[in-house]
Parts: structure tokens; C-alpha cells; sequence
């Protein structure tokens, strides 16, 4: 099972064989061109061979990409789960798994896959101890995405693929670029170390799929694709039958989860579809959905949600459990939260009734810092100053013969101070021995 490539380490060091031509030099100006084209094979296949090589480079290149996929995936942050693609080295040894299919060589293909399982394993490994480390371990929109491959994943990773080859046949970077992005290989490793680390086996399930879906679309659509470019040795066409055959075949097992998936999630379209259109009929002209959630649990349709009205509809729910089940012809279970939402008046009464308490406030605590600095050096008796913070009318209660000119003089200036740091409010001297009287004579007629 092992054609031989010049140049090509570990592939042999025989001259190259491809399509059944010998690269060896004639004198014939056809062999000549066949053998340009064999060497052109030859130094493609040596570039594969060596992208699909295991070592520091590699390795260090799968940690720098998992763990820039697992902090994106946790951050739900497409743009640095864009980054992570482009550092990631896996498309090499899957490109090498592809060639060496097409080639027939064994070395190669056991190169690659070794190589393949190594990035896995380690990406795998640097995902499940980042999730460890981190708090968050929220699930993600960006997590979410990678745990539900359909058709049009495997149907995006087989066009990768032909486009990988192509760029590695044209040494075209900027194209694989592309399809490392269009691929994803390393956030569906970082989200099945997320499921491991956090015990969401559906989710570590799901990203394995997607994968394994990526993995083997672009590793065959680059065989076939090498084959049709004379890659490898001339097969009989039972043989190429046959290879086509084990491809197709598969890929067609493949197919059947990422069928059902899809299925699933087109039918889970169609009823949110359902939902709202039928909601947005019951509810009244003003009212409006504050959130809506529809689930697909096995043949049941799951709906909850919070809506604002200006009225309680009070069978709102067995309504549209009614109209969903008519139009889906299935099993439907709706929790509607309804909130009155208020009207144009209300609002006004409550900025007017906010502003208010928070004028009273201030009120408050103004009274309160104008008291202490009053009170200060305890010239003044706490019992002595009347506060209105209603009226922001401060009295003090003073005797002026009893207080002595030093003291009155101190107080005044005190008074002072305090008036013109609150100049909204009055601070002014009232009478001790009025307030005396006025105190005897309530006293003598009760």
C-alpha cells in the first residue's frame, strides 16, 4: 500500500510513481512534461508530509488555539473564536489523512492520524482545565452553536475541503485561510472540554459529532480531489469504485444524526414561527412581548414567556395552546406571565412622586448636617434648635443675657457660618424666655 515519493520524509526514496507514470527523464518531450507534473505531485505531497508532522511547533500551536477557543467560547466572543481557527494547525495532518488515502500511502496516513489524535487529545485537555479554572462555566450562544451539527455543517466542511486542496495544489494561503475559517475544528474540541468539565455529556456529545463531521468531510473531499488530480497510483476502476464507494457510504452514515438535528431544528423553526404569529393575535394593539422561549421536548411544544398588557387576558394561555396544537397538530404546554404595563399617566405620577420623596430627602439631610454644625463645640444644646425641614426654617432658642458676650458672639458667628452654607434655608435667633412663656401658659389652662 505504499507508492514512493523522492523528497518526501519517511514516504520512501524510490522515484515518485503517480497516476501509473514513471517521473524518469526520456527524451520524449511528452515523458518530459508527465515527468514535470510527477516532481509538481512530488513537492505538493512533501508539503503535506511535512504540515502533517508532530512536534513542538504543532503542539504548541493546538494549546495557543484551545485556549484562545475556550476563552472566546466562555466570552461568546465570535470574533476571537475566529482567531482560534486561524492558529489552529489541525487542518494539516487532515489534509495528510486525505493525501495519503489518495496516494495509498501508510506512512503518511499513520502519521497524520497520530498526529490528528495528539492535537485532539491536547486541546481537549487545555479546554477542560481552563473551564476548570475559570468561574464562569455559563453556557454561551457560541457554545450552544457547536452542539448541534446538521447537513449544512458536513455540506460546509466538503466544500472546505476542495477548497483546502485546491490552495494547497496553487499554494494559494490566502484560500486555506478561508476554510479554516469556514471549518470550525478547535471550538468543537474546546466545547467537548466544556461538556466533560462541567458534566453536559449532550454538549461534549453534539461537538464531537461536529467534529468528526468536519474532520472526515474535508479528509475525503481532499482524497477525492487528489485522485481526480493524478495523485497516487493508477487503481483499476474496481478499485476506484470501491474507494468511491467506502467514502459515500461513510459519509452517508454521517449523515443520519445530522439529518435528524436538522430536522429537529426546522421543526423548532417553524413552531417559534407558529408561536408568534399567534400570540401577536391575541394580545391587543399596545401590548407587546417582553421575551418568549420555545422548546421542542420530544413530540411536545414547550412555550413560556413574559408579555406587558394593558389588560389581564385571563385565558391567554389555553387560547394559544389551542391555536398552536390546531396549527402543529401537537401536544403544547404554554406558561404566559402577563404584566400590566403602565400607562402615560402613571408614569407621570411616579417621576412626580419620585421627585418629591428625593427633594424630601435632601431636606433631611440637610437638616441633619445643618444641626451638627449648630451643635458644634456644644455651645449651642441640642434641645435649643428647632428644625422645619418642611419650611427649611431653622430657630435657635437663645438667652442672650445667660449666654454672656463672648459666648453670643461664638454662636452668632457659628449662625453665620451655617447660613451661608445653606442659603436656601432661613437660620435665624428666636426668643428663650418667649418660648418659656408661651410653654407656662398652654401648661396653666390645660
Amino acid at each position: 500500500m505504499a507508492g514512493n515519493h523522492p523528497g518526501v520524509p519517511g514516504l520512501g526514496d524510490a522515484p515518485f510513481n503517480a497516476g501509473g507514470r514513471r517521473a524518469a527523464r526520456n527524451d520524449d518531450h511528452h515523458d518530459a512534461v508527465e515527468g514535470d507534473d510527477a516532481l509538481d505531485r512530488s513537492l505538493i505531497l512533501a508539503s503535506v508530509a511535512r504540515d502533517a508532522r508532530l512536534d513542538k511547533k504543532f503542539l504548541l500551536l493546538i494549546i495557543l488555539a484551545a485556549m484562545i477557543a475556550t476563552l472566546g467560547l466562555l466570552q461568546s466572543s465570535t470574533a476571537v473564536v475566529i482567531g482560534a481557527m486561524l492558529v489552529s494547525p489541525l487542518m494539516g495532518p487532515i489534509m495528510g489523512i486525505g493525501f495519503g488515502l489518495a496516494t495509498l500511502e501508510s506512512n503518511l496516513i499513520r502519521r497524520s492520524l497520530v498526529t490528528l489524535a495528539a492535537g485532539t487529545a491536547v486541546a481537549i485537555l487545555v479546554a477542560m482545565l481552563i473551564i476548570w479554572l475559570s468561574p464562569i462555566k455559563d453556557v454561551t450562544p457560541e457554545l450552544r452553536a457547536r452542539t448541534q451539527p446538521t447537513l449544512l455543517d458536513l455540506g460546509v466542511a466538503v466544500v472546505g475541503g476542495i477548497a483546502g486542496v485546491y490552495a494547497i495544489m496553487r499554494k494559494l494561503s490566502g484560500v486555506m485561510v478561508g476554510v479554516a475559517i469556514a471549518t470550525a475544528l478547535v471550538p468543537p474540541l474546546s466545547t467537548v472540554g466544556f461538556g466533560l468539565a462541567t458534566g453536559r455529556f449532550d454538549f461534549a456529545l453534539g461537538a464531537s459529532l461536529l467534529f468528526l463531521t468536519n474532520t472526515l468531510a474535508i479528509a475525503f473531499a481532499a482524497t477525492i480531489v487528489a485522485r481526480l488530480n493524478h495523485f497516487g497510483p493508477s487503481l483499476t476502476p474496481q478499485h476506484t469504485a470501491m474507494q468511491v464507494v467506502g467514502i459515500v457510504a461513510t459519509l452517508g452514515i454521517l449523515s443520519i444524526p445530522l439529518a435528524l438535528t436538522l430536522n429537529s431544528l426546522a421543526g423548532e423553526v417553524r413552531a417559534r414561527s407558529v408561536v408568534q404569529t399567534e400570540l401577536r393575535a391575541l394580545l391587543g394593539e399596545s401590548d407587546r412581548v417582553d421575551s418568549l422561549n420555545v422548546r421542542m421536548e420530544r413530540d411536545a411544544v414547550a412555550v413560556d414567556g413574559v408579555v406587558l398588557v394593558d389588560r389581564y387576558a385571563g385565558r391567554l394561555d389555553t387560547q394559544l395552546a389551542a391555536k398552536i396544537a390546531a396549527e402543529l397538530d401537537r401536544e403544547v404546554r404554554v406558561s404566559i406571565v402577563q404584566l400590566r404595563q403602565q400607562t402615560n399617566a402613571a408614569v407621570q405620577v411616579e417621576e412626580q412622586l419620585n421627585r418629591r420623596l428625593s427633594a424630601l430627602e435632601q431636606r433631611q439631610e440637610d437638616s441633619r448636617a445643618i444641626l451638627t454644625g449648630l451643635t458644634v463645640g456644644a455651645l449651642l444644646p441640642r434641645d435649643r434648635v428647632l428644625v422645619d425641614a418642611q419650611a427649611r426654617r431653622v430657630v435657635v432658642q437663645r438667652d442672650r443675657e445667660a449666654e454672656g458676650v463672648e459666648v453670643a458672639a461664638a454662636i452668632d458667628r457659628i449662625m453665620a457660618s451655617v447660613q451661608a452654607g445653606y442659603p436656601q434655608w432661613l437660620v435665624q435667633n428666636g426668643s428663650l424666655t418667649a418660648a418659656k412663656g408661651r410653654a407656662e401658659e398652654t401648661a396653666a389652662t390645660e
